[in-house]
């Protein structure tokens, strides 16, 4: 049996089992502010393109800054992309299923250039 040899014990199938394969949970890389704020957002607003806030019941804002971006980027690309947010974002980034760049600030000064 292939599983025997791997040290798998159909009598035991927990001992020595490898929980953490596949890619880590999605929501422990959101900001603080969406993470504590998640599902209580009561609207949106857009303040010129590209830039808009989200408004939570709890008072908090999301300044969201969305810059176009490619399909195929280098990694050279995204190693700016990543230094932009760790200036100005506290590290966090988001790319967009239409392969758009969002970068998420708590503040307004630091949402416009």
């Amino acid at each position: 049996m292939a599983f025997i040899s791997s040290g798998y014990d159909p009598k035991e199938p927990m001992k020595n089992r490898i929980t953490d394969i596949g890619p880590r949970k999605y929501d422990e890389f959101y900001p603080p502010v969406i993470a504590k704020n998640k599902g209580t957002w009561l609207y949106h607003q857009y303040l010129k393109p590209g830039v808009y806030y989200h408004v939570a019941e709890s008072g908090d804002k999301v300044f969201t800054v969305r810059v176009g971006g490619a399909r195929l980027m280098s990694t050279l690309l995204i190693q700016e992309i990543c230094q932009i947010a760790d200036k100005h974002c506290g590290g966090y980034v988001r790319w967009t299923t239409r392969n758009n760049i969002e970068f998420m600030v708590d503040a307004r000064k630091r949402s416009t250039p």
